[in-house]
């Protein structure tokens, strides 16, 4: 008997601890999700902004400064070490990518789109419409990862991230490619290291030349007419 009762009790408690939450969830499955902010027209012409042009992430891993120095020189221990890392902002690009297909799933299943735009709250939100199209759901790579859209998503627009920038192996990056390699500086930490690296090489080549003019000379017979 007293058994039974702590089990009525325990069960009791399951309840009052759940019922929140279930009531959490049927208000919002009663809300109807908002797509007003999302249809809104989006200017075909419009300037491509900066932050896709160069995003934050490469400005910052391309200054330079000792912190980026140390990781550059890291990363080639790594790669020779035979490790072969995989950046971390290529799982991204892997999440860009399944919001694209997540797009392709929805305009298959109800022949177009009925937003013409995109943010995290379209893509997060329980009761967004994308939602049931969205499996797996797309993870942010770092806390900074904030995924939007250009352009009319249902007239060519692209998914991307305002941190890493758009998908380096989609379409749009590579028909804008001369316009992204523009916005990007010269010489950056990669391109240092790459000096600090091989410089020395470059500089010991012309000694090593002359070097091995020298021995080459000695080795040669001399001729009849040095001979007397």
């Amino acid at each position: 008997m007293h058994n039974l009762r702590v089990a009525i009790l325990a069960l009791f408690l399951l309840m009052l601890t759940l019922a929140p939450a279930m009531l959490n969830r049927s208000m919002l499955s009663a809300q109807e999700f908002d797509l007003t902010p999302y249809q809104q027209p989006v200017a075909s012409d419009a300037a491509i902004p900066a932050e896709i042009l160069y995003p934050p992430f490469f400005k910052e891993i391309d200054a330079i400064n000792l912190k980026n120095i140390y990781r550059e020189i890291r990363s080639r221990f790594h790669f020779f070490a035979g490790l072969r890392l995989e950046p971390s902002y290529f799982n991204c690009y892997k999440m860009q990518r399944r919001i694209d297909k997540a797009l392709e799933r929805m305009i298959a299943d109800q022949g177009g789109l009925p937003f013409s735009s995109l943010d995290d709250r379209l893509l997060y939100d329980q009761r967004s419409p994308l939602e049931p199209y969205l499996r797996p759901m797309p993870l942010k790579s770092t806390g900074s990862c904030t995924f939007k859209s250009f352009g009319d998503l249902r007239h060519g627009g692209i998914a991307y991230c305002a941190y890493h920038g758009p998908d380096v192996n989609g379409s749009f990056y590579n028909e804008h490619f001369a316009e992204i390699s523009r916005a990007r500086p010269l010489f950056t930490s990669f391109d240092m290291v790459e000096l600090i690296i091989f410089l020395p090489a470059l500089l010991i080549l012309p000694f090593i030349w002359w070097i091995s003019k020298k021995a080459l000379q000695r080795e040669q017979p001399a001729s009849p007419e040095s001979q007397g």
